[in-house]
């Protein structure tokens, strides 16, 4: 019995360049870039639904919309979620 050639197998490649980060949050460096369309970033509504800020999904700091930092990594209050 022969032994079998392992030519039909896929090759394994092994990815070691990591993906350019495009969006990076301020904090975390974790990307937001979801898409040409979308982002991950969480809008934040005020009491009359004007957008005030946006959260990163990821470290939970809270900005401005000018982007400043407004809550260090999710920290102080508690709220809810939807």
């Amino acid at each position: 019995m022969e032994s079998q050639k392992s030519s039909h197998m896929p090759k394994k490649t092994k990815t070691t360049e990591k993906k350019k980060i495009i969006d990076p949050c301020p904090i975390c460096n974790k990307e937001l870039h979801l898409n040409h369309e979308f982002t991950q970033r969480v809008g934040l509504l005020g009491d009359f639904d004007d957008v005030i800020g946006w959260l990163c999904p990821h470290c939970n700091s809270e900005f401005d919309t000018d982007n400043h930092l407004v809550k260090f990594l999710g920290e102080g209050n508690v709220r809810g979620e939807a």
